[in-house]
């Protein structure tokens, strides 16, 4: 029993460092024309907590993609909380509700919409309604960004599954 929670927190480690050098990876990346979307590579390490590990360990890598954010100001820390713990709630909820019958692909646009979604509130509480306009195009980035990160999450899954 001591064996497998030692593997689990190890594997939460991995998924954690991960999620950082995704979200570091993706900085270096050109801007997306939107403003302020992104790709949301990072989510890949909480949908690959999420899915093969458990909601715990997904929380714990959303707290330290979170932490990291705080290098980029509190502004960017409050976003990134608002709409990584939206995401990691709403990836959840689906994953529980449609348990083997979703796909990573389904997972990623959930996660990605919840994200935004996140953000606009977080941004709105902060500019006000100078932010209603804004969600459309947030909605319609999620959608690419999404698909990419659920098509890339069913690619990598066999090799994760080895691993484990």
């Amino acid at each position: 029993m001591k064996r497998q929670a030692t593997k689990q927190w190890a594997i939460a480690g991995i998924l954690a460092a991960l999620a950082v050098a995704l979200s570091v990876l993706e900085g270096w990346l050109p801007p997306l024309p939107i403003v302020g979307a992104k790709l949301g590579l990072a989510n890949l390490a909480v949908m690959a907590a999420l899915l093969l590990v458990s909601f715990p360990c997904a929380a714990g890598v959303t707290a330290v993609k979170i932490g990291f954010a705080l290098f980029r100001g509190p502004l960017a820390c409050a976003m990134s909380a608002a709409g990584s713990v939206l995401a990691l709630l709403a990836m959840a909820a689906v994953k529980r509700l449609f348990r083997d019958k979703l796909s990573c692909v389904s997972l990623g646009l959930v996660g990605a919409v919840a994200h935004n979604m996140g953000q606009w509130l977080a941004a709105y509480a902060v500019f006000g309604s100078a932010m209603f306009y804004y969600a459309p195009l947030l909605l319609l980035a999620a959608i690419p960004a999404g698909a990419l990160t659920g098509v890339t999450m069913s690619l990598v899954k066999p090799y994760i599954l080895r691993i484990f």
